[in-house]
């Protein structure tokens, strides 16, 4: 049974077909032809977080004359909010819109939309047949985190001039993704001893402990001032819930600094992570010995470094981080540092948490003007420290004997850039 509403204009009579959503048994027509098309468009789109963007609702009658239609939007409503729902072009002027509702919280994790039209019946009145845009539908996009949404077409019934329902339609739903462009990622802030005086050029190295080859880059410095920035960007380098360690150090290396922080979906919005300040500070008693990194470490390649280390001062010690070249996964696979009582060695676990670090197996102490041996078996691309004879670093000095590199080819003066620094338990 179909349910007529009659409304007289001046002294004539327009009848309007209302297919009812609810209760409503509609009578069929058979059909021989192949169905109508009702589909999402597009049926795929990737859109950034807050953006606002359009889907539309296409109808393709396949020569069938709908004069009315109708359909159900299911969306994930963590991810989408709809703002908008608008009359398309496809059934003309001559329409009255039965149903437009925006439910954006039909339920827990879904909204929901309505929408059905009819057009107005008279005596030169036709069906359409060619393809149109039914109704256009805006969403916002409102995840915080990345997502995929599906636009489930649901309870799509068009409908022919006698207000039969048209059998053998074909719907299509659409899929939308939400993904954070790359933008970029601001890093900053200040660095100061431990009496609260500005520490001027300092080195700060900032690594992503959450990818799976993790990452590190040298934050920009300057001699005149105690300033530090990195511009990083966003989904490729730095994420939500991401750890960035800071390892930071004054210029002289006598005092550091190696914290954590978890990056907020608030700090991504923002654009950064502003006014992150460190203070220096150092343990009693406790030194480390580092060379620090060269203004130019190449030429770099992975091999075994072997020489000697005279400290000028008592070094406890039980890591050894090693200084890799921008960019690339430079590391220790092996160490071993004996001599005067101490036999310490230490091995690589791959690109897992801190894999500049190395744990030694035994705490060491090296105390100063004795002579202690070292072998250093490096991968990727560490940085190289190049020359010849003693080279004077924080703690002490350090010489290269011998480096044999990945292709067995034997060089003098290629010092490892290292640090020996201790770490408590």
């Amino acid at each position: 049974m179909k349910r007529v509403l009659t409304t007289a204009i001046g002294t004539g009579i327009i009848v309007l077909f209302v297919f009812a959503q609810i209760g409503f048994a509609a009578l069929t027509a058979s059909e021989s032809q192949a169905g109508p098309v009702v589909r999402v468009e597009p049926a795929y789109q990737t859109v950034s977080k807050g953006e606002n963007f359009t889907v539309s609702i296409y109808v393709d009658p396949k020569g069938r004359e709908v004069y009315g239609a109708q359909y159900n939007l299911y969306f994930a409503n963590t991810l989408l909010n709809a703002t908008a729902q608008a009359k398309g072009p496809f059934l003309g002027d001559n329409t009255v819109e039965i149903v437009n509702e925006i439910n954006n919280t039909f339920n827990s994790t879904h909204g929901q939309l309505k929408y059905g039209e009819t057009r107005i019946k008279s005596s030169d009145t036709t069906g359409v047949t060619e393809p149109g845009i039914l109704a256009n539908i805006t969403f916002e996009a409102i995840a915080k985190e990345n997502g995929i949404s599906e636009l489930w077409l649901d309870k799509v019934k068009l409908y022919d001039s006698d207000g039969y329902k048209i059998e053998n339609v074909t719907v299509n739903s659409g899929t939308v993704e939400i993904v954070q462009l790359p933008s970029p990622f601001l890093v900053s802030g200040y660095v100061f001893y431990d009496n609260g005086s500005e520490c001027n050029h300092p080195s700060v190295n900032i690594t992503n402990l959450n990818t799976g080859k993790e990452k590190e880059w040298q934050a920009e410095t300057n001699a005149s001032c105690n300033y530090y920035q990195l511009t990083l960007t966003t989904s490729t380098d730095i994420n939500a819930g991401e750890i960035l360690r800071f390892n930071v150090a004054s210029p002289d290396g006598k005092l550091s600094n190696i914290t954590n922080y978890k990056i907020t979906q608030d700090d991504i919005e923002n654009g950064g992570l502003f006014n992150f300040n460190i203070t220096l500070k150092a343990k009693p008693g406790i030194a480390i010995f580092d060379t620090g990194a060269p203004d130019s470490p190449y030429p770099s390649i992975m091999g075994v470094h072997n020489g000697t280390i005279i400290p000028d001062q008592e070094i406890e010690a039980n890591m050894i981080y090693t200084y890799a070249c921008p960019g690339t996964g430079g590391h220790t696979e092996y160490a071993r540092i004996w001599g005067n009582g101490v036999n310490a060695h230490a091995n690589w676990s791959g690109y897992s948490d801190d894999w500049h670090n190395l744990t030694f197996n035994t705490t060491f102490t090296l105390e100063p003007g004795k002579e202690y041996n070292y072998t250093i078996r490096t991968g990727s691309y560490p940085q190289i420290i190049h020359h010849h004879g003693e080279y004077n670093a924080t703690g002490g000095k350090i010489i290269c004997d011998e480096f044999i590199d990945a292709n067995g080819k034997k060089y003098e003066g290629w010092i490892p850039a290292i640090k020996l620094w201790w770490e408590e338990e």
